[in-house]
């Protein structure tokens, strides 16, 4: 027969325990750290698109008119490589709360937001969405830059 013991404090559906009767504090990520850490994500695919596009040679990178946005396909092919790099190690950085990501996420929302400014002329939609998103990243990260202090 099964010896009977009695309960432990807190159970075994308690999320703050790690192990049987010992607490352990629980620090929760909010909800828009969450959000700019996925919204790096979303640009740095947007950026490795832009990427491929240009070392390609070709996109959409022509405006209405028929100018040239710009004539250095590789220099701007590199340039959007670096930044989807940055972005998405300061993704990764932030989802497991270090403070590295959050000054890789600023990195890259600043050149992300200054290099789809010359998008604008050949995409202007797509390039106003992409600073918006650069934007809001910048904000989360601002807001809640006490959560890296600690």
């Amino acid at each position: 027969m099964a010896e009977h013991t009695e309960p432990v404090p807190g159970g075994m559906s308690d999320p703050t325990t790690g192990r049987a009767g010992a607490t352990a504090a629980i620090h929760r990520r909010p909800g828009m750290l969450t959000f700019a850490a996925v919204m790096m994500f979303v640009v740095a695919g947007l950026e490795a698109l832009a990427a491929i596009y240009a070392f390609a040679g070709n996109g959409w990178w022509v405006t209405y008119a028929g100018n040239l946005v710009y004539a250095n396909f590789f220099l701007w092919g590199l340039l959007d490589t670096v930044i989807a790099l940055i972005a998405l190690f300061a993704g990764i950085s932030i989802l497991r709360g270090g403070a590295l990501g959050m000054v890789m996420g600023f990195i890259f929302a600043v050149m992300g937001a200054i290099r789809w400014l010359f998008v604008i002329p050949a995409a202007p939609v797509l390039g106003v969405v992409v600073i918006a998103l650069c934007v809001m990243v910048i904000y989360g990260l601002c807001k809640y830059a006490d959560d890296f202090e600690a």
